[in-house]
């Protein structure tokens, strides 16, 4: 019996060990809860991600919240405390719907969904989150499988 038990151990090691990150999923014990499996802290998307979104922010985003995402008269910041404050919790698909369909507020539902996720990871990155190899999707199955979590690498 007691083989049984350690070949069946070793054999769960070895798996998790395999998948990249499935060991520190696994400690959250919520995915299989039907909570997000992933944070922000998992490298979610890419830096060209970030880079691509910049002239997106500038032309749709920035005349409410400032260049440099701080917030300003018209909106409210896109980094820092407050926001991560305000979202902690919630999933990349709530921001994805948030920016969709109310933003920018004079012509909502007018940035495009790639705009969109690439403009989830300039506030990713510009909220220190870090960045991975593979990039962010507009798929919102995969977006409700991320949280934002106030944390910082």
């Amino acid at each position: 019996m007691m083989r049984i038990l350690v070949l069946a151990a070793t054999a769960v090691c070895i798996a998790a060990a395999a998948r990249p990150g499935a060991a520190a999923r696994s400690t959250r014990g919520s995915h299989a809860r039907g909570e997000p499996g992933h944070t922000v802290l998992d490298s979610v998307y890419t830096d060209s991600q970030a880079t691509r979104a910049e002239s997106t922010y500038s032309q749709s985003c920035a005349k409410c919240h400032g260049s440099t995402l701080q917030g300003a008269q018209d909106g409210g910041p896109l980094i820092g405390p407050d926001f991560l404050a305000n979202w902690d919790g919630m999933t990349l698909a709530d921001l994805q719907d948030k920016i969709r369909t109310t933003m920018p507020p004079d012509t909502p539902n007018t940035i495009l969904p790639p705009q969109v996720v690439d403009l989830i990871a300039l506030v990713l990155a510009r909220n220190h989150f870090p960045a991975g190899a593979a990039p962010l999707t507009a798929e919102p199955e995969r977006l409700k499988d991320i949280k934002i979590v106030r944390s910082h690498p």
